[in-house]
């Protein structure tokens, strides 16, 4: 037989096809088993399992953004009482936050990456002026504070040291809890 090295020249072709075919399915289960452990790790939780500030405070707030409350409450509520986000307009905390002119008061802004996280924090619990609404600086001005005292009769103008007139935990960052003249108003 003229080709008797046939049967040779095939098994070590055999062994060198089969080195990368081997490996590459080793990457590619590598790759699988690597891919579905990250998506494990990237399965949001449950919307029920959401672990919210321990405290009952006006908001209650998700894990994500509670680093942005505690900041805003360090950089604004050492002052005076911290307001909820919620009784001034998305662009009312725009201007704010950055500015260093803070109601006649020279103050030093939060640094950026705070100020970001702050930002992020309050931007989502307030909400938009409506198109063509005037953007209030002062609580008495905020249409939100107005519908969340629907039925308020202040004696003098609101403003954010008389908080703690109908809300005595005001300084804790709790607007919950009422005087109780106003626990069961309507």
């Amino acid at each position: 037989m003229p080709f008797k090295f046939l049967p040779r020249l095939r098994t070590a072709v055999q062994r060198q096809f089969r080195r990368p075919v081997v490996l590459f399915l080793l990457v590619l289960l590598w790759s699988a088993v690597l891919g579905w452990g990250l998506a494990q790790a990237q399965v949001p939780a449950p919307v029920g399992s959401i672990p919210t500030t321990p405290i009952d405070t006006t908001d209650q707030v998700p894990a994500r953004y509670q680093l942005g409350q505690e900041l805003y409450l360090k950089n604004c509520a050492t002052c005076h009482v911290g307001l909820p986000p919620a009784v001034m307009p998305t662009q009312t905390w725009a201007q704010l936050l950055p500015d260093s002119q803070h109601y006649g008061v020279q103050l030093t802004p939060p640094d950026q990456v705070p100020l970001a996280i702050i930002w992020q924090y309050v931007s989502t619990y307030s909400r938009s002026n409506n198109t063509g609404e005037q953007t209030p600086y002062r609580l008495p001005q905020s249409r939100y504070f107005k519908a969340l005292h629907p039925k308020v009769e202040f004696a003098q103008p609101a403003n954010v040291q008389s908080c703690v007139t109908c809300h005595p935990a005001a300084a804790q960052f709790n607007y919950r809890s009422l005087t109780p003249e106003w626990e069961d108003a309507p």
